[in-house]
């Protein structure tokens, strides 16, 4: 795919990059919006439900990253902030005195979850490569 993306985008556009890096199109907000209108939301879950693959959960962002609302409330991950699905019991920054008390507090999840789940996993920390075996493609965001 990286190949034919070089190719497509030099020659229509001028554009040169080293490597491509994708993520899952997430099935929230206008992405979500447009799947319902479009009548495809369904096939679209269907899609990622069904190519769930649990070699994603160790590289999750939402396993070791939180977000922080700029009101201070506290997220999982950025799709649960767009979302505005709050950690577990609602905790805000003013809440806790150190990050490491949100260890062993349960993950909020939902069914956008599985765009970071299926398949090679899409995450801010990557993806499997699964040609090579050799751990993640991407480093974590920065």
């Amino acid at each position: 795919m990286q190949e034919r993306y070089k190719e497509e985008l030099k020659n229509l556009f001028g554009i040169r990059f080293r490597r491509l890096l994708t993520i899952t199109n997430m099935p929230i907000s206008r992405f979500a919006d447009t799947l319902l209108r479009q009548g495809e939301y369904d096939s679209y879950m269907g899609l990622l439900v069904n190519h769930f693959n649990p070699a994603t959960l160790d590289g999750l962002m939402c396993r070791d990253q939180i977000s922080v609302g700029w009101q201070g409330n506290l997220y999982d991950c950025d799709f649960n902030q767009m979302l505005d699905i709050e950690v577990a019991g609602g905790l805000g920054i003013d809440d806790i005195s150190s990050f490491s008390e949100l260890a062993g507090i349960p993950i909020t999840t939902h069914d956008h979850c599985f765009g970071c789940t299926a398949g090679s996993g899409s995450s801010c920390g990557g993806s499997i490569d699964e040609t090579e075996g050799r751990g993640l493609t991407a480093g974590k965001a920065a």
